[in-house]
């Protein structure tokens, strides 16, 4: 008969409820093998040091994070002030286009106005000057 490994015999127990139950009572009911089980329960769990550990870290990141947020909205905050004086810019000088558009109507159209009025008296007296030719 062959050696079992121990491989195959936790497989075996795994496999047999009975068995399986039968160890775990074992485990439990026995104070040094209760011992171990908690020792190593203990050691995978977290502790209140650890976990202030992990609190101050986490402060620590949130306060990284909310320091490059406040820098970025200090620079959206600058890029919308340049904006704003972009635009009163640009207001300045619709203004004063509007402004010399206004100039050249209040000159040009007397002129133009003049030109035409010539234009149609011309238009009279044209006949006559040709005939006159």
């Amino acid at each position: 008969m062959s050696e079992l490994t121990a491989e195959e015999i936790v497989k075996l127990i795994v496999n047999d409820e009975g068995a399986l139950k039968d160890l775990i009572y074992h485990i439990v009911t026995n104070s040094d093998m209760r011992m171990a089980v908690i020792s190593a329960v203990q050691a995978e769990m977290a502790t209140k040091q650890d976990i202030r550990d992990f609190r101050q870290e986490l402060k620590q990141e949130m306060n990284q994070l909310g320091n490059g947020m406040d820098k970025q909205i200090a620079e959206v905050r600058r890029d919308i002030d340049d904006l704003r004086a972009q635009i009163s810019e640009l207001r300045r000088s619709l203004d004063e286009w509007k402004r010399d558009v206004l100039k050249f109507f209040r000159w040009a159209i007397p002129i133009i106005l003049a030109i035409s009025g010539a234009i149609l008296g011309l238009r009279e007296f044209l006949p006559k000057i040709i005939g006159l030719l």
